[in-house]
């Protein structure tokens, strides 16, 4: 059972990733650093929506980076087809 104040919403790690537009990894990793409040209940991480929130003014959690095209795209050739 979680021990977060129970006046707390809690949300889907998942859902609080998209928010943020990184990974539910990297909100992992926030939680095990004490950046971000979350806990796990039957198997689910769900996340704390007043941590969440408090994290999004500090930015914290940065967003995920897009791969770009690989230095050996041959995208003309059949390549990766990125442009």
């Amino acid at each position: 059972m979680c021990t977060i104040d129970e006046k707390d919403a809690m949300i889907p790690i998942d859902e609080a990733a998209e928010e943020l537009a990184t990974t539910g990894l990297r909100l992992l990793m926030l939680i095990r650093e004490g950046k971000l409040e979350g806990c796990e209940e039957g198997g689910a991480w769900q996340v704390s929506r007043n941590s969440l929130e408090r994290l999004r003014g500090e930015g914290v959690a940065p967003p995920v980076q897009q791969k770009g095209c690989a230095s050996t795209c041959t995208s003309s050739k059949s390549g990766c087809g990125c442009r």
